[in-house]
């Protein structure tokens, strides 16, 4: 007797729930695509002539009209296409366009300063002089100045001090100074403006030179006494070394 061969039949509850799970993992994933398609420039996919023109190959055109119609609109997607992946036209891209119209909103802001104050203007000009052409570019680029000497910083605050001890221009002088000394230790620098801490900088600084001379003195001393030494060490080598040739030389003649 033949066997008969079983047949296993899925079971209708799995079949349902497996159209459930795909349902809903297309309806999840759909939000997805739509944020996908959004991507997409509108001019890639909608078209800017007129309407009847939207689809020239409709019904009741000849044949050689229907294909010069198809084959403009392959070149148009074509050159679409190449417009959109290719360099030298950036202005047909999104990001291009962004960053243009970021650029643009600063120049606006820029052209839009209103200066009410003389005492603005002013500090504004200052700001400008130190930096060349604007502020911001002047704090990305951190330009490298001379060092000046102690000696030079404190003429220069002995005469900011007399500057600002004049009855009529003292207070001008002492306002420009603290807008200049603050754009400059914004910057990480540091001011050295005050004559007294300037001098007892100097008095130190001759100090730690006399030391840093007196120092190296005693080091090239040293030196010169090891030198002298090991000269005279070698010395002292060299003629032991000759006599006991000279000595070995007159036992053999023995």
């Amino acid at each position: 007797m033949k066997k008969k061969k079983q047949s296993f039949k899925q079971p209708p509850t799995t079949t349902a729930a497996a159209t459930i799970n795909l349902k809903s993992l297309i309806h999840g994933n759909s939000l997805f695509f739509d944020k996908l398609i959004e991507f997409i420039l509108a001019r890639f996919y909608l078209s800017n002539d007129d309407v009847k023109d939207a689809k020239p190959w409709f019904q009741g055109l000849s044949k050689v009209a229907k294909a010069t119609a198809k084959q403009r609109t392959k070149e148009n997607i074509t050159k679409a296409h190449h417009d959109r992946f290719n360099l030298e036209k950036s202005h047909a891209i999104t990001l291009y366009l962004l960053k243009q119209s970021i650029e643009n909103e600063k120049i606006v802001n820029k052209s839009n300063i209103d200066i009410d104050d003389d005492n603005e203007e002013a500090n504004i000009k200052l700001i400008m002089n130190l930096d060349g052409d604007n502020r911001g570019d002047w704090m990305k680029k951190k330009k490298k100045k001379r060092k000046l000497s102690k000696a030079k910083e404190l003429e220069r605050a002995k005469r900011l001090e007399e500057a600002k001890k004049d009855l009529e221009k003292g207070e001008v002088v002492a306002k420009k100074h603290l807008w200049k000394a603050a754009i400059i230790r914004a910057d990480g620098i540091k001011v050295h403006d005050n004559s007294r801490l300037l001098k007892q900088s100097i008095h130190k600084g001759k100090k730690r030179h006399k030391k840093n001379v007196e120092k190296w003195k005693e080091m090239e001393e040293s030196k010169e006494k090891m030198k002298g030494e090991k000269q005279q060490t070698r010395a002292v080598n060299i003629a032991k070394r000759i006599h006991q040739k000279k000595m070995r030389k007159i036992a053999k003649k023995k």
